[in-house]
């Protein structure tokens, strides 16, 4: 799986002189996340992390990669998309958690997700698998499905309900309830993204 969905809006070379001067003033730097910088320190970035960034908005993908790749603090960054640090702060938090979330869970397609679940599953009750796997959000469901929320939630639950009594006896289903055994257990809209004012007219993320 590529990661060519998320573009840096700086060009390069242009970015490369920015951050080539010394620096005017003493900064406190800020921490960062322990577990994500260990993954980045242990070379695990182009196997682990890499495939995942096409899952989280493109903006996102972006501070991660200028912030744990390209080692630059948050308010040069900051400076970069016109923001404030705040905002950085929050996209960059919100991108780990979903990076957390995703390597929490086994990876699967949607092509394996469609095969295997037919076995067990009538397709509105995949369509709404499926589209839960992508995005974590009802709302987002319901709305491309053109159901209810409520009419959503009540067959996911009832679909991990199944799956987790599937599993059981077969384990080729095992992957497949702890995904969305997961997303049921707090994670509902982990993936989905909030547009914040600050980045109005700075790009749009993939999903709103």
């Amino acid at each position: 799986m590529s990661s060519s969905g998320y573009v840096i809006p700086v060009d390069p070379a242009e970015l490369a002189n920015r951050f080539a001067a010394p620096d005017e003033y003493e900064e406190v730097l800020e921490e960062p996340d322990s577990e994500m910088a260990a993954l980045f320190s242990s070379g695990d970035y182009e196997t682990r992390i890499m495939p995942l960034l096409d899952r989280i908005p493109d903006r996102e993908a972006d501070l991660i990669y200028l912030y744990y790749v390209r080692k630059k603090r948050q308010a040069d960054i900051a400076e970069i998309f016109d923001v404030t640090q705040a905002a950085i702060s929050y996209r960059l938090d919100r991108g780990i958690q979903r990076i957390k979330f995703l390597l929490s869970i086994p990876t699967v397609t949607e092509e394996d997700l469609r095969e295997d679940l037919k076995a067990i599953f009538d397709p509105i009750d995949i369509d709404i698998l499926v589209g839960m796997w992508q995005t974590t959000c009802q709302s987002e469901v319901a709305t491309k499905l053109r159901l209810t929320q409520g009419r959503v939630r009540h067959r996911f639950f009832k679909a991990v309900e199944v799956l987790a009594v599937t599993a059981v006896r077969d384990e080729r289903f095992v992957p497949y309830h702890r995904i969305f055994s997961s997303i049921s257990d707090k994670n509902f809209n982990i993936l989905r993204a909030v547009q914040l004012p600050q980045w109005a007219n700075r790009g749009v993320d993939r999903c709103i």
